[in-house]
């Protein structure tokens, strides 16, 4: 997959951590990366360029990577609503997970990552797929029923 003329938001209060995602999508031979640390920032961003993918941490000083998604999926312009999300956090609970699979979010990736977890979850979310979480009970479907449903991302906690 060419990474080269994707456009990619980071959005995270933290400046090391947006640092430290742009350098990690720079090694994936991204070089439109665009720099966020705060919604308000990120919306103005996604408004005057065309943002391929967004990265978005959960836990913002006083605001939230989740409704940050929820703005993106309710936007009435197709080339916002339909931007591939990877929900970012260092306190991955299940519920959290849960909730950004629900809210159509592409992928979930805890911090700290592997460069290798990074690149999966970037490759996953640029093929379209969504989260799909399942919950506990119904965890003991055979492998065999999952791969029926190709376009699926399972994650399980």
């Amino acid at each position: 997959m060419d990474l080269r003329n994707l456009a990619v938001l980071v959005l995270d209060d933290n400046a090391n951590t947006r640092t430290l995602i742009a350098e990690v999508l720079r090694g994936l031979g991204i070089t439109k990366i665009y720099r966020a640390g705060a919604c308000a920032t990120g919306l103005s961003i996604l408004k005057a360029h065309n943002i391929d993918l967004v990265l978005a941490d959960i836990e913002m000083d006083g605001e939230d990577g989740l409704g940050f998604a929820r703005l993106i999926r309710a936007s009435p312009e197709p080339n916002i609503s339909n931007l591939a999300i990877i929900i970012i956090s260092s306190h991955a609970t299940e519920a959290r997970v849960i909730e950004a699979g629900a809210l159509g979010a592409n992928s979930f990736l805890s911090k700290p990552f592997t460069v290798a977890a990074f690149a999966k979850r970037l490759t996953d979310a640029l093929a379209g797929r969504r989260m799909g979480v399942r919950p506990p009970e119904a965890r003991a479907v055979p492998p065999a029923a999952l791969a029926a449903k190709p376009q699926l991302l399972q994650i399980e906690l």
